[in-house]
């Protein structure tokens, strides 16, 4: 069986604002579309609005892909990560740093728990 998509049909859940302990800058609030999940792997999309805040990969490797908006990822040693659409990456296991988001981002995403 195979899931099409358009866009502009996705039903997006009410966005949920990221945690405070966590913003950096902004409101940003984040919506989580699952496609697929079966407890080891799961497969969405997800959209996040403008704003800077933390994140650490813990127990599990993500591979995106960047569909709409951007802003950068930026690991806790500096390096920078420039996200626009046509941008493909993977956050290992233990990958931390922050989202700085400069337009409303959508990515599809895959996880994976270790």
């Amino acid at each position: 069986m195979s899931t099409v998509l358009h866009a502009s049909s996705i039903h997006w859940p009410k966005p949920v604002p990221i945690t405070s302990e966590r913003v950096i800058q902004g409101t940003p609030a984040a919506s989580t579309h699952v496609l697929f999940t079966d407890g080891k792997t799961e497969l969405g999309l997800w959209r996040v609005s403008p704003g800077e805040f933390s994140t650490v990969h813990q127990g599990y490797e993500e591979f995106i892909s960047v569909l709409e908006g951007e802003g950068e990822l930026i690991h806790d040693d500096g390096s920078r990560i420039t996200l626009k659409p046509g941008t493909v990456l993977i956050l290992e296991n233990g990958w931390s740093g922050r989202w700085s988001i400069k337009s409303t981002l959508v990515k599809s995403y895959a996880i994976v728990r270790l």
